[in-house]
């Protein structure tokens, strides 16, 4: 898979214990000045790090960015099982590498099923992150799991349901439209390279190893008991977990929604809200289920308000 063009120079890559490697983009980094905030960019199921180009050059000026290809996808090759636990040690060994710790804690921001791993990260090793911003995806959801999504899951059905796309390009390119209110608003440059990024992630064996084996790991953590995994969230984002003192959650919480999303609609966030009252929600007008791409603009721009003191 080749970068965005934008994106190219800022490629990097890292040794990921047990073998294999990440690859990851840096940007807004060696600077001289006042240090930069570090936020961490994760991409949701089936995508790539490239799901941030619009944003982390809006975020560079202000932000040290990094935003990885999470094992088994993208660029980021691995042996052994995928998983959740997998994506979320991944992120952690990252910021490990970039010198996150508890004098400079990141901001770990992540879409869909990258919400989850941002998390997963946070409760992990609450010394290394300070904040977090959920976009279209968190976990407990209040909302029933997708019955398409459960489908996935089911053996031999969801590979034949993937595999289907390497005979027709077009049904695979088509396969992207629910996730955006308007694709056909998208620019010509970003459709064509949409196009073929999906054709690159259908025909390729690696990928759909990486793609399934997430999924069931992401289904059966959406079986374990909510309330008790808000009880651990809560210590991370009223402080009382590690020494870390307290902070008000609306400093530490942000969700940004896009207002069309058809994939996890907002209701899906009721449980988190209640339990949170007072963190952020931002919704992005005109958006999807991948504001990041639909409108990088604004969602830079929430990012950057929930990151001002």
């Amino acid at each position: 898979m080749r970068s965005w063009p934008a994106l190219a120079d800022r490629a990097k890559s890292l040794g990921l214990p047990g073998g294999g490697t990440l690859f990851y983009y840096a940007a807004g980094g060696g600077e001289s000045g006042a240090k930069k905030p570090l936020v961490v960019l994760v991409h949701g199921l089936g995508d790539e790090a490239d799901s941030w180009r619009g944003v982390i050059p809006l975020l560079q000026e202000r932000c040290r960015v990094l935003a990885p290809d999470l094992p088994g996808f993208g660029r980021s090759v691995v042996p052994g099982r995928i998983s959740v636990t997998r994506h979320i040690r991944a992120v952690v060994r990252l910021l490990e590498a970039e010198g996150a710790g508890p004098g400079d804690p990141a901001v770990l921001a992540g879409n869909s099923m990258g919400a989850l791993i941002a998390e997963g990260a946070a409760l992990a090793r609450p010394e290394l992150a300070k904040a977090l911003i959920l976009i279209d995806g968190c976990f407990p959801l209040a909302a029933k799991p997708d019955k398409g999504l459960l489908f996935l899951c089911l053996p031999f059905l969801g590979k034949r349901w993937y595999r289907q796309f390497r005979r027709d390009h077009d049904a695979a390119y088509r396969s992207l439209f629910p996730y955006y209110a308007d694709f056909e608003a998208m620019g010509g440059a970003e459709r064509c390279f949409l196009r073929k990024r999906v054709v690159e992630r259908v025909e390729s064996a690696a990928q759909e190893r990486a793609y399934f084996a997430s999924l069931r790991s992401m289904a059966g953590r959406s079986l374990a008991p909510g309330r008790r995994y808000l009880k651990k969230l809560d210590a991370f984002l009223r402080g009382s977990a590690g020494g870390r003192g307290t902070e008000g959650v609306s400093k530490k919480l942000l969700m940004i929604w896009g207002e069309k999303d058809l994939i996890m609609p907002q209701a899906s966030a009721r449980l988190l809200r209640e339990a949170f009252p007072e963190a952020g929600f931002s919704v992005i007008g005109g958006a999807g289920h991948l504001p990041q791409q639909e409108k990088p603009a604004e969602t830079a721009a929430a990012i950057l308000r929930f990151l001002d003191p």
